[in-house]
């Protein structure tokens, strides 16, 4: 069942269609007489469609890649996205209090450099905390226990957790699934007004006790969004599972991050304690009602909830500032000339304060099904064409990624050599010319994909990281 469209959005909706489809019969009059493409054609573009809404801390404005969809063509469009966070008012982000739970395996599988650098990220956490903020410490192996309990995170409070730090030891089996469950009923046992929760889960990702399935483990982490907290997971180490531990992130709403070595850690917390105390809106989900034979493919890869014709996904929180872009494919119908309409989209989430905020319910851009290719051509968006275009070489990094960790070198050569002869064709059409900086990414993207260093373990997971983030842009903090 679709979510119900309020009478003044279906009527501005209606508004645009016929339009559309007037454009869109104009401009397949002035294709059959010769007339040029997006040169007084009436040609529909994507910049016809920009649709917004604004309530309370989030914006969110939408818009398309192209204004039309080719008849008989594969139907593929993308709709960009746009959250915004901003204080309520035009004030100030305050600074949120923060509870930080770190989950630390201690799994023999962790002995050596691994556990080495788990702890020097422990403290480099705790180090930039406030008096306000709090900080528990979970560790894991063949069981769990709180090893520092939930408190503030003071001076005095710094000796205690060194001596902890210092007693653990890598040692027996990977009972994940006991980790987050303990972090989970703290979490929840612990969650107080106006705080913000931070869960981080510090392991190499190879759970063998417990429910170590990866549905499990990623079903555990689906209860960071009821619970009201976000669960972020950092891969430690050469060795670690990235397909379990950026999972484990999807689900949680968090972000997933790479620690190779030390170097990279300030970076690392420095950003998560900042967008954690600069939260304005906890928690988003947004659910998309798809007009008639309008299918939601993907969302920048966040795992989709489906009820019956509506999609929702849940891409975390937002901080003041902060602005995220959000590729949507979907697939319309192009059995005949037409105007389309792409649906709806609603936005819920929490305020840090408790309170439910809702964005009123957007109409998504119109579209049209068109019958000239230089029509359908013309009707693209460049700098959304281009903005789309990087999304999806993040996409394909980390499905190289994938087939690489799986030692299928071969056909992760063969899928990127493909990828680039499809995407340099169709932006030949669509620019004119291939844009230089997406060959140089290409070919530099085939090029490490067939190094002998691809075989090894450690540049999938930088494939990995490198195209979710490239899928997610402003998802991490930055300012």
């Amino acid at each position: 069942m679709q979510l119900p469209t309020p009478a003044p959005a279906r009527r501005a909706r209606l508004v645009l269609l016929a339009s559309l489809l007037l454009a869109t019969l104009a401009a397949g009059v002035a294709a059959r007489i010769g007339g040029p493409a997006g040169s007084g054609s009436g040609a529909p573009t994507a910049a016809d469609g920009v649709t917004s809404g604004t309530s309370g801390a989030v914006t969110v404005r939408a818009a398309l890649d192209r204004g039309s969809v080719l008849r008989g063509g594969d139907g593929f469009v993308r709709a960009e996205l746009v959250l915004e966070g901003h204080a309520s008012g035009g004030s100030a982000a305050s600074s949120s209090p923060t509870d930080f739970i770190v989950v630390l395996d201690r799994s023999g599988s962790m002995l050596g450099e691994p556990l080495l650098y788990a702890k020097a990220a422990v403290r480099e956490l705790y180090a930039g905390l406030r008096p306000q903020d709090r900080f528990a410490l979970i560790g894991y192996a063949s069981d769990a226990a709180i090893e520092v309990p939930l408190d503030g995170a003071g001076p005095q409070m710094q000796p205690e957790v060194e001596r902890v730090l210092q007693e653990l030891v890598a040692s027996g089996g990977t009972h994940m699934s006991a980790g987050l469950d303990l972090a989970h009923e703290l979490a929840v046992g612990s969650r107080a007004a106006g705080r913000v929760q931070r869960v981080l889960l510090l392991s190499d990702g190879h759970a063998n006790q417990g429910d170590f399935s990866f549905e499990g483990l990623r079903a555990r982490a689906t209860r960071a969004v009821p619970g009201e907290y976000v669960l972020s997971a950092v891969g430690i180490g050469q060795d670690f599972d990235e397909t379990v531990m950026s999972a484990v992130a999807d689900a949680g709403t968090g972000n997933f991050y790479y620690l190779p070595d030390v170097v990279e850690l300030a970076g690392i917390f420095a950003g998560e304690f900042a967008a954690a105390r600069e939260t304005v809106a906890r928690g988003l989900q947004v659910t998309l009602a798809p007009g008639d034979g309008i299918e939601i493919l993907d969302a920048a890869g966040y795992p989709l909830e489906r009820d019956g014709a509506r999609v929702s996904f849940r891409p975390g929180d937002l901080y003041a500032g902060q602005v995220r872009r959000i590729w949507l494919t979907l697939r319309a119908p192009t059995d005949r000339e037409r105007a389309l309409d792409l649906g709806d989209l609603a936005l819920r989430w929490q305020e840090p304060d408790g309170a439910r905020g809702e964005l009123p319910e957007l109409a998504l851009p119109a579209l049209a099904c068109v019958a000239a290719e230089d029509v359908y051509y013309a009707s693209f968006d460049q700098p959304a064409y281009l903005r789309a275009s990087a999304e999806a070489l993040g996409r394909m990094r980390q499905q190289a990624a994938f087939k690489l960790r799986q030692g299928r070198q071969t056909e992760a050569v063969a899928d990127v050599s493909a990828f680039a002869s499809e995407w340099k064709e169709e932006q030949t059409r669509v620019l004119g010319k291939v844009a230089p900086e997406a060959a140089a990414e290409l070919d530099a993207l085939g090029a490490t994909v067939a190094s002998p260093a691809a075989k090894g373990p450690v540049l999938p997971k930088q494939l990995l990281q490198e195209g979710r983030d490239a899928r997610r842009s402003g998802a991490k903090y930055q300012k």
